[in-house]
């Protein structure tokens, strides 16, 4: 399974690789820092899952969401945000995601994330 991580918070986003590495079996994973380097790697590394933050600089989460979006309506997205008005998770949701969970990440969502990835991997 290839696994993109996009997200400008490197503590998270080293976080969320160990996460997902340790518990993911053959698990690839890339990661990128804001939502222009997630789009291009998105190209590039053609993964079946992304998680992405939404509150990025430069291409924020929902503008390169629509940009995939328009090519492929496939790939599975877990958004991760600490942006929780019901708009932004209502604009989200129309444009297809599998999960949206709220920051931080403790333990419990770690373990939902998890299980998210683990249903989207075994869903294909």
């Amino acid at each position: 399974m290839k696994v993109l991580i996009v997200e400008d918070s490197m503590f998270v986003q080293k976080m969320m690789s160990k996460l997902i590495g340790d518990h993911i079996p053959n698990c690839e994973i890339r990661t990128a820092t804001n939502g222009e380097e997630g789009y291009r790697l998105y190209q590039d590394f053609k993964p079946d899952l992304i998680t992405t933050d939404l509150l990025m600089p430069g291409l924020n989460g929902q503008d390169m969401l629509r940009l995939i979006r328009e090519k492929d309506q496939n790939v599975r997205i877990i958004i991760l945000s600490a942006d929780i008005q019901k708009a932004t998770r209502e604009e989200v949701e129309e444009l297809g995601i599998t999960g949206f969970l709220n920051k931080p990440l403790t333990a419990e969502k770690a373990n939902t994330l998890l299980q998210m990835i683990q249903v989207a991997h075994y869903a294909e």
